[in-house]
């Protein structure tokens, strides 16, 4: 049982990220195969990094390199940190994605790159968390679990997307290198972080994961804008290669052709309008992003209910913070809304993860007679479940708001923050030490996304009649 739950803690961070970035792509899902061998393919790159670290970790002497005072501790460290570890996942990922996948002809536009980057991170993220979390027990997995797992995805995103930006640029070696050197150097940084015996080391360990979901975000949403673009441009060109055709193709005809294999991103196209010659490579460039604001607002199709408690069951209800920013994505694009989601997302990890830290070491270095009492660790965790219920009650209040003007008997907020809070409270309250203990806690989780999934489904309807009323 313990070691179910374990794999549990240790593959549910990465499984969460991935199903978040795999619905991203909005206008034309990737295939699952693919999808999935990206994530095994970065799994499998764990295995080579792991035997060239070890090679630089003996010729370094780092095993017997504890004393932070010594000499050699600060070159040796940031030289391991550097080349001997960030280099070395980070180039064994591009290898992978660069080799197996960014030559396949589904890899068809820029966002594409997210896609599989992001699942070449994950895949990474979850065979090496499983192969801390299992030997060294629940407290190692939970660190990693808002460290290095979200550090390998959102890395993984970030190189995706230069993978995406260099597969349509005629400066395709400039872009795969920027791509290489940005990773290598933020991976760097939070392993010099986390190697040193610095007290500041955890500030920045934790800045440097911001910042790395915050560029991969950002990479993210720009690309997610090309696509749109590429799915609603009016543009038209013909073929250039064959007989020339009488109906003109369409971005999204274009991209379709290209998962085919019937054209490829160095065939040139002609433009209708102004008759240039210009190669696909050069249409799809980022560039095209400018046409974003003319296009039409687009509704988004929600997610299949029972999907929805999947995800949030084998994800140990971390799928919570990706489908908070997700809906807060989808209505600020769509209703314009002045609202930051990644701030927001951001804002409710922090809050309702890092306090279990801060709170850990008072428990520790406070001394009570007889130990902290329980009354104080049940309302510490009701506290923290009330911060959730917090988060949500104002998103809820904001989907309410244009759901009255569409559905007819939309959820209930205060019943839904009601029952989400309990459910929460109970789950962070249940005691490790009673019988079933897994169990129980899978039990919870589940009536948990129940709870959200009447949210789910409503959210659902109404994308439903928007994209009809459209």
């Amino acid at each position: 049982m313990e070691t179910l739950k374990l794999l549990y803690i240790a593959m549910g961070p990465g499984i969460a990220i991935a199903v978040f970035i795999y619905y991203s792509d909005k206008w034309e899902k990737e295939p699952k195969k693919l999808v999935l061998k990206s994530f095994f393919l970065g799994g499998l790159a764990v295995f080579p990094t792991y035997y060239f670290e070890g090679m630089v970790e003996e010729a370094l002497g780092m095993r017997t390199l504890v004393d932070e005072h010594s000499p050699l501790f600060w070159p040796k460290t940031i030289f391991y940190a550097f080349f001997g570890v960030a280099l070395a996942e980070e180039l064994c990922k591009f290898l992978f994605l660069k080799a197996f996948v960014c030559d396949d002809q589904e890899f068809s536009e820029p966002f594409d790159g997210i896609v599989y980057g992001g699942m070449v991170g994950c895949g990474f993220a979850t065979v090496e968390n499983i192969m801390y979390v299992l030997p060294h027990g629940q407290e190692v997995g939970i660190i990693r679990m808002i460290t290095a797992v979200p550090g390998h995805a959102f890395f993984g995103v970030i190189l995706g997307y230069f993978m995406g930006r260099a597969k349509f640029s005629v400066n395709r070696a400039r872009h795969l290198l920027h791509g290489l050197v940005v990773v290598v150097l933020l991976h760097g940084i939070y392993d010099t972080a986390a190697f040193s015996k610095a007290i500041w080391s955890v500030y920045l360990v934790f800045a440097i994961i911001l910042l790395g979901i915050y560029l991969g975000l950002k990479a993210k949403r720009e690309l997610e804008k090309l696509s749109a673009v590429i799915e609603f441009s009016a543009k038209q060109y013909f073929p250039l290669k064959g007989r020339r055709k009488t109906v003109p193709l369409q971005l999204r005809d274009i991209r379709s052709l290209l998962s085919k294999g019937k054209l490829v991103p160095d065939d040139n196209l002609i433009d209708k309008k102004t008759g240039k010659i210009k190669s696909i490579r050069e249409i799809f460039s980022s560039k095209i992003i400018s046409q974003y604001k003319r296009l039409p607002k687009t509704p988004f199709s929600g997610m299949p209910v029972k999907l929805f408690l999947i995800f949030y069951q084998v994800t140990f209800g971390l799928y919570l913070y990706f489908w908070f920013l997700g809906n807060y994505r989808d209505f600020t694009s769509y209703k314009k809304l002045k609202l930051n989601p990644e701030f927001l997302a951001v804002g409710l990890f922090v809050l309702t993860i890092l306090p279990y830290f801060v709170y850990g070491f008072f428990r520790e270095t406070l001394t009570w007679n007889g130990g902290p009492s329980p009354l104080i660790d049940v309302s510490f965790d009701l506290f923290m479940a009330g911060i959730e219920a917090t988060f949500l009650y104002y998103q809820f209040q904001m989907f309410s708001k244009f759901f009255e003007k569409k559905l007819a008997k939309p959820f209930s907020v205060p019943m839904i923050i009601l029952g989400f809070f309990i459910l929460s409270g109970l789950k962070k309250v249940l005691s490790s030490t009673i019988p079933f203990y897994l169990f129980w806690e899978m039990i919870l989780i589940l009536l948990q996304g129940g709870v959200l999934a009447f949210v789910q489904r409503d959210l659902n309807l109404y994308w439903r009649l928007e994209n009809e009323r459209n």
